[in-house]
């Protein structure tokens, strides 16, 4: 694509002075030989050569105006007159507490874990955030769910980690022992 743009000028130029030849009555074979000439001095003007600074030099600096990011995206997806979030908030929180529900072992896809996805986010928020019209609301409650899961499979593993050194009285209270190095 680069290559075909540095090549329409000077195909312009050669074709404007075929037609200028032409005109002023220069015989064909003439006419074309000189725009052919034309186009490759153009052609060779605008080669870049190595020691040529703009060889490698760096590109403009992007427009410092532009702030834009993903979170203010995000802000413009809520409506403040309508208390309605766009899609892709929605989809947002749903991945965050379908994948804090997958920590805790509950698949967020399954029809037949309905009962533990409610148990876990709070009554019908799951189905109110694959609903059509998701509040504000509904969001708050995902992220406060978001909260408690976390928490959740924080102490999940604590808890795993405490049943199993009771079970294991070796571990649980070590001698002193264990953990020095015999030679």
């Amino acid at each position: 694509m680069r290559a075909v743009r540095r090549a329409v000028l000077p195909m312009v130029i050669g074709g404007l002075a075929a037609g200028v030849l032409h005109v002023l009555g220069v015989q064909s074979v003439f006419a074309w030989g000189w725009a052919i000439a034309a186009a490759t001095v153009t052609l060779l003007i605008g080669i870049r050569m190595p020691d040529d600074p703009r060889f490698d030099a760096p590109g403009r600096a992007p427009d410092p105006r532009y702030v834009g990011s993903e979170v203010s995206r995000l802000a413009w997806a809520i409506n403040p007159r309508t208390d309605t979030v766009n899609e892709a908030v929605t989809r947002r929180v749903r991945a965050t507490l379908a994948r804090r529900l997958g920590r805790l072992g509950v698949d967020a896809e399954d029809d037949a874990q309905t009962a533990a996805i409610d148990r876990h986010l709070g009554p019908g928020l799951w189905q109110r955030l694959n609903g059509r019209r998701t509040t504000v609301g509904d969001i708050r409650a995902g992220l406060e769910a978001a909260e408690r899961l976390e928490q959740l499979t924080m102490l999940r593993p604590q808890r795993i980690a405490h049943s199993a050194l009771a079970d294991q009285p070796a571990l649980a209270d070590p001698s002193p022992s264990q953990g020095k190095r015999t030679r």
